[in-house]
């Protein structure tokens, strides 16, 4: 999403720093404001012609401007090409697996976030995934867990929610790509701040919004980012609450 009338991205590099405490240089066009408004609208009035000025139709397939700022701040921080908030951490990344085709087969960490390990073993079954848990910090048992069979994703969590194991991202990454599967990185402890997953090979980035990328306890989001070369996050989310475009704001000082 890049509507030009609410915002208008920095055209030159600036340091991590500078981006995330300027909000990438954000201001209304009308009043200079530099929070962005929250936008209430679900729909969009068009034109005459039919024409949708500023690019938006609905809320559920092009969000609201008010998405935009803290989309654009956090693909920009972690290096990737775009990125898509979603009402919770939880919200991605149970996204990423629902595209999956039934009968795909996932390796995932022995230790990582317990919800999305709950929602793996509760309705990764009812929606036909092979779910297979191995220590991400043996790369030998990765290797064997993804070889032993044909592999659609494998998924990492460094460090992993609540023990802090700490994987190598760019071995998994290669493990997964020898086998033809797409890598995914839960980056929410170390935020782009302290690492790096496009960097060393992954596809595809979550973000717990919650945590450590706000830090103020007062937001509820997440967020997909989607590397330069690799495929597109998957389409469509649920609405956040109204209060989400704050989250772009309290992630500015994030890197001092």
């Amino acid at each position: 999403m890049n509507n030009s009338e609410t915002f208008t991205p920095w055209t030159q590099e600036y340091r991590p720093e500078t981006r995330a405490a300027q909000g990438d240089g954000w201001r209304c066009p009308t009043t200079g404001a530099v929070p962005p408004p929250i936008g209430l609208g679900a729909t969009y009035a068009r034109d005459n012609e039919y024409r949708a000025p500023a690019g938006l139709a609905y809320l559920r397939d092009q969000g609201t401007p008010g998405y935009e700022q803290v989309e654009n701040v956090v693909a920009g921080l972690e290096g990737g090409s775009d990125a898509l908030v979603f009402s919770s951490g939880m919200a991605a990344a149970t996204s990423v697996f629902q595209v999956l085709p039934a009968g795909a087969r996932v390796v995932v960490p022995q230790t990582m976030y317990f919800g999305l390990t709950k929602w793996l073993r509760e309705f990764g079954p009812q929606r036909g995934l092979e779910v297979v848990q191995v220590p991400m910090n043996d790369l030998d048992a990765v290797a064997a867990a993804v070889t032993a069979a044909p592999t659609a994703l494998v998924w990492a969590e460094s460090p992993a929610n609540p023990t802090w194991t700490v994987t190598d991202i760019a071995a998994c990454a290669e493990i997964a790509h020898g086998a033809g599967a797409l890598f995914g990185v839960d980056n929410t402890v170390p935020t782009p701040v302290h690492s790096k997953p496009f960097a060393l090979g992954a596809d595809l980035i979550m973000h717990s919004g919650t945590k450590y990328l706000n830090g103020h306890t007062d937001v509820v989001a997440g967020l997909l980012v989607k590397a330069p070369e690799s495929t597109p996050p998957p389409p469509g989310r649920p609405p956040p609450p109204p209060t989400l475009p704050v989250s772009s704001p309290v992630i500015r000082p994030k890197p001092l």
